[in-house]
């Protein structure tokens, strides 16, 4: 929950225990009730504080196994761009596509990662604008990865990925 909400809630309650103060008859019973006011608060405080921290460690997790998986996707493509720049029979026009592919993959995997430790180092403070960045950052991969896919399928006039393109 961003801090001025946290103190406009602060801040009603002191403004309701002050009306309540008010009322009451005997000094003692006044403080009585501005204790009890107070307590609810700090304890209200703790459960909104404890709810913002579990909400924003379940999207800070999501978005990074989210990152993992595409980088991981990533690096198995690389393997195997790997393993056909290996063959000692690739055709000069086939090893520059594979050559070009494999600086592509890299240059997405760095891409993937730097926003990885971005999430990964991501506060409570912070969270907000990385989230923002990170969700861009991963549409733009999958974006990225389906233009890919479609470019291999135009090639071999197969729909490998079966998405009728």
């Amino acid at each position: 929950m961003n801090k001025p909400i946290k103190t406009g809630v602060v801040l009603s309650a002191l403004a309701g225990s002050m009306l309540l103060f008010s009322c009451s008859n005997t000094p003692a019973e006044q403080q009585e009730t501005m204790n009890d006011k107070m307590e609810n608060v700090q304890e209200k405080q703790q459960d909104m504080d404890l709810s913002s921290r579990e909400a924003f460690e379940s999207d800070r997790k999501e978005i990074a196994d989210d990152l993992r998986d595409m980088r991981d996707n990533i690096d198995k493509k690389l393997s195997n761009v790997n393993e056909d720049l290996a063959k000692t029979d690739l055709k000069a026009d086939v090893r520059a596509e594979k050559t070009a592919m494999k600086a592509e993959l890299e240059r997405e995997k760095v891409v993937v990662s730097n926003e990885l430790e971005k999430v990964e180092g991501a506060t409570s403070d912070t969270w907000n604008d990385i989230k923002i960045e990170a969700n861009k950052t991963s549409q733009d991969v999958k974006n990225w990865w389906e233009k890919l896919k479609d470019n291999v399928d135009q090639r071999t006039d197969a729909d490998k990925d079966k998405d009728g393109h």
